[in-house]
């Protein structure tokens, strides 16, 4: 019975000296504090890509993949691009995201003229001088925010949407500085490598 009593005893004991390094654990890697990540909502972040199409006519649809097709209500424009803000921290700033939307190759659409980017209530979106189009995360609060594209005119093409900016080269996960998305005095953004050139919008 001493015996039983002493193996129950030791095994409690050892049992609260894991509990007590668990809890005293630290919060990570202080230069990780204020790293973010920016990517696009889906199921399946590094397989799923998000096809848009717009029609002439201005019927919209979207699918997964090769999966069906699905009907949206708006006319000429796609339907809404979920873009996923990865936080787990409440700041007293706020952070800015930044996407980019390009021609596919052979594609020769205009910014401004044959499609403009726009917010889920409809606000146009400018790009930047190196075409970057901003997202605002107010005091860094992980969410979901949607984008849009707007058919302007019947000129037809194929657009890419990416964290990443395609002038400066594709990301390199063995490289982190080409995974920065934006970069300040008080945060970092980082984009997920194996989720870019996954969103696709045809203007047909």
């Amino acid at each position: 019975m001493k015996k039983i009593l002493f193996i129950c005893v030791t095994a409690l004991l050892f049992g609260m000296t894991g509990c007590e390094k668990d809890n005293i654990w630290g919060d990570g890697l202080p230069e990780m504090e204020h790293v973010y990540y920016i990517s696009f909502y889906k199921t399946n972040v590094n397989t799923d890509a998000l096809n848009y199409e717009i029609a002439a006519n201005g019927a919209a649809r979207w699918r997964i993949n090769t999966g069906t097709w699905v009907n949206t209500n708006e006319v000429n424009i796609s339907s809404p691009i979920p873009l996923q803000f990865y936080s787990e921290r409440i700041r007293s700033y706020d952070a800015v995201a930044y996407f980019w939307v390009t021609n596919n190759s052979g594609s020769t659409l205009v910014a401004g003229t044959d499609y403009s980017v726009i917010t889920e209530s409809g606000t146009v979106i400018t790009p930047d001088a190196q075409g970057a189009y901003a997202v605002t995360w107010p005091q860094a609060k992980k969410g979901v925010q949607n984008i849009k594209i707007k058919r302007l005119t019947s000129a037809k093409g194929v657009l890419k949407v990416n964290t990443f900016n395609p002038a400066v080269g594709t990301p390199n996960a063995n490289d982190i500085e080409t995974t920065v998305n934006n970069r300040t005095n008080d945060y970092e953004v980082r984009l997920l490598t194996f989720d870019n050139n996954k969103v696709t919008v045809t203007l047909n």
